[in-house]
């Protein structure tokens, strides 16, 4: 069978997939399995097709490029970055589709969801292996009330590197920041801008450093995203109260670098899985 193609689709040519953080988890499925990716603004005619759309740069788009989706007989649809959830996927029409949704909302429950993953550049700055010297590090933007609370309770972990910032990307350059997480045995991951889902909980795990997840959005509300997503128990620690920070830290040094290793041999296993599932969808029949 010929092998499918990946066609990183945008209504705008200049604003594809291809160019955000965000891609990073489906471009390491893709380099793995050899799939073509192919910036596009207008899609072809063929049997079949993965396709990866960046969701708030289409928004108000979804009737134009329902259409153009209807050029593939067999497709498999990603709707990439879209943290607020403002692309309407309901509008989407095919007869012979999987949809899959990152920074999925409770309101996508039909949908396949997948985790954002870790950032593109992630493998053109991996630092070399570090003993670890810390027992927690956090480097990142204090904005929100998740993150505000976080960093009322840092200072009081011993043996811990924080290094709060006021906006995104504005602390440490990459190399830097990995090799912190690399130093660092725990790592707190307190929720996103919108959603709890974020860079920096897959960027520990890769760096072999223990994450702590949200059950809280940046906004307050409950919800327990990481087992929505995979659809079964995560085993990292989830926290809904990061004033137990501390204890938490504490309890965990207990069982590492066990917990840490079943943590990064489950990511590993995912990765592996997902690929293998993403090779079947395009290769079903109808």
């Amino acid at each position: 069978m010929k092998q499918s193609n990946c066609y990183l689709y945008s209504f705008n040519e200049e604003d594809c997939a291809a160019d955000k953080w965000d891609y990073g988890l489906l471009k390491e499925i893709f380099d793995n399995h050899n799939i073509e990716q192919i910036k596009v603004n207008s899609l072809p005619i063929t049997d079949r097709a993965f396709v990866v759309i960046p969701g708030p740069q289409n928004r108000g788009h979804e009737k134009h490029i329902s259409k153009q989706l209807q050029n593939i007989s067999r497709l498999v649809l990603f709707i990439t970055g879209d943290e607020e959830g403002v692309f309407d996927i309901d509008r989407i029409e095919h007869p012979n589709a999987e949809i899959w949704i990152q920074y999925p909302h409770k309101k996508h429950e039909q949908y396949n969801k997948f985790p954002i993953g870790v950032p593109q550049h992630l493998k053109n700055n991996l630092p070399n292996y570090k003993n670890k010297i810390y027992d927690a590090f956090f480097g990142g933007q204090i904005t929100h009330q998740r993150r505000q609370q976080l960093a009322e309770v840092m200072p009081l972990i011993e043996n811990a590197l924080y290094k709060p910032t006021d906006g995104f990307a504005k602390g440490d350059k990459p190399i830097d920041y990995y090799n912190n997480l690399m130093s660092s045995r725990i790592a707190p991951c307190p929720a996103g801008a919108v959603a709890i889902d974020s860079f920096r909980l897959f960027e520990a795990i890769e760096m072999m450093s223990l994450p702590i997840a949200d059950l809280r959005d940046s906004s307050g509300l409950e919800d327990d995203f990481y087992q929505r997503v995979f659809n079964k128990t995560v085993p990292f620690h989830k926290t809904k109260d990061w004033n137990e920070l501390p204890a938490i830290v504490l309890n965990l040094l207990k069982d590492y670098p066990n917990n840490m290793h079943t943590v990064v041999c489950w990511w590993i296993k995912y990765k592996r899985d997902f690929g293998i599932k993403l090779m079947r969808q395009i290769n079903a029949q109808k």
